[in-house]
């Protein structure tokens, strides 16, 4: 049977052989074919048509195949991606063309649910978490990886009890995908709870987390280790893991991946997923919708990067006065001006999501209006250190002094790519008029090619002083200068004879050959040209990747901040106190979601007294549907949004710092519903 098998077909069985567990998408043409089980699990999954090249064949030995377009193709690996599957992209590795036999093909990247970069496949306000799990007797460590947008973070916990806290922690970023460590795998509530709760796919991770390992590849990738504390070494060996793993799969330029971000679980407040939930920071309990959550409430941040940066702030509230008071007094400074906050508004709303486009960027899978988008998100930095060199605010300052316009790479992405570039990068018309003498040519010559064989028929007759002499075209011999023969004796000598007539010679002479030849290759010399020019921008951002990412990061915080204190002026808020102490006191406090649901309805506003040493106990009674869980909830949110560094629904609020919340949730709960309980009116 081997021995029927095409080259192709034999090519492609030992690919798909090493890709066992991915579906192989393999590039023939303007498609991505399947075969064999790899097309029979698509054509369900995509509706697709299954088919065969094999018809004349006994059914047995056909070759089951289906095929999705190159052009469309991430429509499909969308959706496969969505319901757990990896897919091998296989491409071809050489111009068929100019292949010697047979096209060689190979896998050129693994995509899986966690390993997501095409911006058609994200939701732009959340990360895309990738996972690594390190269980050891000892302790524990996690690293969790945006590729998207280059963030890598890790932590470490010491001990033989940090089972809660690795669920905690897997519940507060919610990862895609996790890769997990020999003993991970044998721990049944880990593996239920990332299935089960988290809708995580994983994988063992094997020898990816040997100590040695996993701790060359972190000190090859990142700039420094000096983040992660030497008694949590299982840190390192989760992000050598996770690192691992990455570039086994995405066969990609990952250099943008330079900072490891250690932190302590101590600096936040401790969430696990049953309060997340029940206080529905990010999405309703019951709808899974954005709407009726407190991220709803919070959320008029103008970029991407400000959205997820404001939904990470609220998986993570600080612990420390110092920073939230931080915090708090920049949202304060932009609450006090409203000229200054709106055109903060305004330019932050024109800027692009810098984070993942310098990522896809670097990864290489940026196409030119990706290129020309930095370069549009970039040319408002300017305006926006204008706007905060007005706020003597510590953070405000900070945050200015970490923007850097890249005013040269700016210009020159201005002045290289025109203003609607076209999706394919092979076909050229990228460039800019004025930008590359030799693109303005060519692209002069496909666009007025007959007017230069005019002008060089004008310049061979007063050279030569024939004024019969004209320059002609046919199928045969393409270009050629015709004179009539009684003329023909004296002619330059750079002038080769190609034809003789009874009463004309043809000749070809150097410069027309050029040319006819930049005529007929203009096209794809221009498809070439305008390539390599993308190609040189594209390396020249990556280049600059650390400085647009620290930017990225300004902006994204900026954002938050605004978008903050746009919501206290909006909403009626307050500027809480906050100190060290064990206080919670709040006069009329009101539940920030209802009472932006219930707009034609009254909230009636309550108040909150524990001074944490005589009344550190509040036991609350009434009838099912009275609002008990609502009033719970209303505290716990407002301890939650000053610690995020937000004002708060209430008249005046004096809270120290909350550590810790749990909640419950009653069994016909559904605070955002449109039946409320009568209390509230």
């Amino acid at each position: 049977m081997a021995a029927e098998l095409t080259p192709m077909r034999k090519q492609y069985l030992q690919i798909k052989e090493q890709y066992p567990d991915c579906l192989l998408f393999f590039r023939l043409g303007d498609f991505y074919e399947m075969f064999d089980e790899d097309a029979k699990v698509a054509s369900q999954e995509l509706d697709l048509t299954l088919t065969t090249r094999d018809r004349g064949k006994p059914q047995e030995d056909q070759t089951p195949m289906c095929g999705v377009p190159y052009h469309s193709y991430e429509s499909y690996l969308a959706r496969l991606i969505a319901k757990g599957y990896k897919v091998a992209i296989c491409e071809q590795m050489e111009d068929p063309a100019l292949a010697k036999g047979l096209v060689e093909w190979d896998v050129t990247r693994v995509v899986t649910p966690g390993t997501v970069v095409e911006a058609s496949m994200l939701e732009e306000g959340r990360n895309n978490y990738l996972a690594a799990v390190c269980l050891e007797q000892d302790g524990a460590g996690l690293c969790f990886c945006d590729l998207s947008t280059g963030a890598v973070t890790t932590t470490g916990f010491a001990g033989e009890t940090v089972l809660p806290h690795i669920l905690s922690e897997l519940g507060r970023f919610a990862p895609r995908e996790a890769v997990l460590s020999p003993r991970c795998m044998e721990q049944e509530e880990l593996l239920t709870f990332l299935q089960d709760k988290l809708s995580c796919c994983y994988e063992p991770g094997g020898d990816r987390f040997l100590p040695e390992q996993a701790r060359a590849q972190a000190e090859e990738q990142f700039e420094t280790l000096a983040s992660v504390p030497q008694n949590r070494p299982w840190a390192i060996q989760a992000a050598g893991a996770l690192l691992g793993y990455l570039h086994e799969t995405q066969k990609a330029n990952l250099s943008y991946l330079r900072t490891l971000d250690y932190y302590e679980t101590g600096r936040y407040m401790e969430l696990d997923l049953t309060a997340r939930r029940n206080l529905e920071l990010t999405e309703t309990l019951r709808g899974k919708e954005k709407r009726g959550s407190l991220l709803w409430v919070l959320d008029r941040t103008k970029t991407a990067m400000g959205g997820r940066k404001l939904r990470q702030w609220l998986e993570r509230p600080l612990l420390s006065p110092v920073e939230i008071n931080g915090r708090l007094n920049a949202v304060a400074a932009l609450t006090d001006d409203l000229v200054t906050r709106q055109e903060l508004l305004d330019t932050l709303r024109e800027i692009t999501d810098l984070e993942r486009l310098i990522g896809r960027i670097v990864y290489g899978n940026a196409n030119c209006r990706e290129l020309q988008s930095l370069g549009v998100g970039l040319s408002h930095i300017p305006r926006l250190r204008e706007l905060l060199a007005q706020k003597n605010v510590p953070l405000l300052q900070r945050l200015r002094g970490e923007l850097d316009d890249l005013s040269e790479l700016r210009q020159t992405l201005e002045a290289a790519i025109v203003d609607e570039p076209p999706l394919l990068v092979r076909e050229g018309g990228m460039i800019r008029e004025g930008y590359n003498e030799e693109v303005d040519y060519l692209n002069r010559v496909l666009r007025d090619s007959k007017s230069l064989i005019a002008e060089l028929e004008a310049r061979e007759r007063e050279r030569t002083g024939i004024r019969q002499l004209r320059i002609r075209y046919n199928k045969v011999f393409g270009y050629y200068i015709e004179v009539p023969r009684a003329q023909s004796e004296h002619m330059p000598e750079d002038y080769v004879r190609k034809q003789t007539l009874a009463n004309n010679e043809r000749f070809i002479n150097p410069e027309l050959k050029e040319l006819e030849n930049t005529i007929f290759n203009a096209r794809e010399r221009i498809g070439d040209l305008e390539y390599q020019i993308f190609s040189d921008l594209k390396d020249r951002c990556a280049a600059l990747a650390e400085p647009i990412q620290r930017t990225a990061e300004a902006v994204a915080q900026i954002d938050v901040l605004t978008a903050l204190a746009d919501v206290a002026v909006r909403n009626r808020y307050v500027m809480p106190v906050v100190d060290d102490s064990s206080a919670i006191e709040i006069v009329d406090g009101r539940h920030p979601v209802v009472e932006q649901v219930l707009k034609d309805t009254f909230f009636v506003p309550n108040d909150t007294k524990m001074d944490g040493k005589n009344e550190t106990l509040a036991i609350i009674t009434g009838p099912n549907m009275a609002g008990k869980s609502t009033y719970m909830r209303q505290v716990a949110l407002i301890c939650l949004m000053v610690q995020i560094g937000s004002f708060v629904p209430a008249r005046s609020a004096r809270l120290g710092v909350v550590d810790r919340v749990f909640t419950r949730i009653g069994a016909s709960d559904d605070l955002a519903g449109d039946s409320p309980p009568l209390w509230w009116r």
